[in-house]
């Protein structure tokens, strides 16, 4: 691996080592974790915009026979199903089922709509269950 100017090494290498360093850049504070409030996109959606710049997580929670549209942004995104069964359509065209555990990519620029479907296994509860998703990328701030 090509050396990097921005690592900080300080054991387990045989590449050079500065402890002093990296213990000068060490800080230990304490204190309780900043917990982040989401902000409303639509009815369905909070967005949560960590204090820096690199990425943003938007949460969606869709229930039953419901659909959201996540505009097109600026840089990629990844989706996370936790629960739930849905449609992802783009450009009018359903391009994949969803459902628990799904892990998708979409491109930058991509527009796409979503629909929660309502499941026929006879389960009441389940089949009033809202699909619960997560979309990943790059915070619309650091694009602009």
């Amino acid at each position: 691996m090509v050396t990097s100017d921005n690592v900080v090494r300080a054991g387990l290498t045989p590449k050079y080592r500065d402890v002093e360093t990296l213990c000068s850049m060490l800080t230990y504070k304490q204190g309780l974790p900043e917990i982040l409030e989401g902000v409303p996109v639509d009815e369905f959606t909070s967005r949560y915009s960590p204090p820096f710049d690199e990425f943003e997580v938007d949460r969606c929670i869709l229930p039953s026979s419901g659909t959201v549209t996540f505009p097109a942004v600026p840089g990629p995104s990844i989706f996370l199903v936790l629960y739930g069964k849905g449609v992802m359509t783009v450009n009018n065209e359903s391009i994949s089922s969803l459902q628990q555990g799904d892990v998708l990519f979409v491109p930058a620029s991509t527009q796409l709509e979503i629909s929660s479907i309502i499941e026929a296994d006879g389960d009441a509860d389940k089949a009033c269950s809202p699909l619960h998703l997560y979309r990943a990328g790059v915070n619309s701030k650091a694009l602009e």
